[in-house]
């Protein structure tokens, strides 16, 4: 409540000064009138101050200078520093702020060794939409965020398989020839079967996707296993029949006869016809598929 000073008292034969306060006329609400006159049970009297003046010390007037106010803001105390480390939660390791990576749309950050070796790790596993480690979260990663954190070769290896991506399956293959193994695209204009790798400068098969078989189509390539398909076996097709070579139908050896009739008798103990290949029976030394 505001006050004013109403009188100071000094006596000359005392080292004493007595301030008497009293409030300004102009605050007083009440016992200003007549009408409403305050009670004897309600009236408080003005209060006196009395001060030793040998106890009053002399104060410089620089020491009422104005003082720059600090704020401070909640959880923080006065003598509080700030935070220049976090654990990161991939590595679980305490690590310098200035090492931290924010992923985008999240609050989640990891130190950047980790967050580089999380984008190589899933462009192994032919994962190109990269999102944070965190399940279910909606944060992401984009190469370009990223490109300050991840070594040239996994910068490079993301924009490749972002580019394949964009390519349908069936219109991409890679050169048979594993030294090479370039990107290849089908555009479908032409129904091509010999093709020129643009990298390598070597051909292939269009149709079977493999190093080009001379000498055999390509129903009958795509007829051979899987471990008959190399270019040692197709040169020893290739021999067999301008031998007139023929397979055994059951262990699938070469057979070279050298005299008499159409039956074979493989050392697998299989009988076939010489001509045809089909299957014969062991006492009868007749083809009933092509009559010989």
């Amino acid at each position: 409540m505001a006050t004013q000073i109403l009188r100071i008292r000094d006596d000359d034969d005392d080292d004493e000064i007595t301030i008497i306060y009293s409030t300004p006329p102009s605050l007083i609400k009440s016992g200003a009138t007549k009408s409403d006159a305050i009670s004897v049970e309600t009236y408080r009297p003005t209060p006196k101050i009395t001060i030793d003046l040998d106890d009053v010390v002399e104060v410089p007037a620089s020491s009422f200078t104005k003082r720059k106010s600090r704020r401070f803001y909640r959880g923080e105390s006065s003598n509080s520093k700030p935070r220049l480390s976090f654990s990161c939660e991939i590595c679980a390791c305490e690590k310098p702020i200035s090492d931290s990576f924010r992923i985008l749309g999240c609050d989640h950050s990891y130190c950047t060794q980790c967050v580089s070796n999380y984008v190589a790790a899933r462009l192994q596993e032919s994962i190109t939409a990269i999102g944070c480690p965190v399940p279910g979260c909606a944060g992401f990663l984009e190469p370009q965020h990223c490109r300050t954190i991840l070594p040239r070769e996994v910068f490079d290896r993301w924009g490749d398989a972002l580019c394949e991506a964009l390519i349908l399956g069936a219109e991409r293959f890679y050169c048979p020839y594993k030294e090479c193994s370039a990107l290849l695209i089908a555009d479908g204009s032409e129904n091509v079967v010999q093709s020129e790798c643009p990298e390598c400068r070597r051909l292939f098969c269009a149709p079977c996707k493999v190093a080009w078989h001379a000498g055999i189509k390509c129903d009958e390539f795509q007829k051979l296993k899987k471990d008959e398909r190399s270019n040692e076996d197709l040169k020893l097709m290739k021999l067999a029949k301008d031998s007139k070579w023929i397979r055994c139908p059951s262990c699938r050896i070469y057979i070279s006869k050298s005299e008499g009739c159409l039956y074979m008798r493989c050392r697998c103990g299989m009988a076939f016809c010489y001509n045809c290949g089909a299957k014969m029976d062991v006492h009868l030394h007749y083809c009933t598929k092509c009559k010989h």
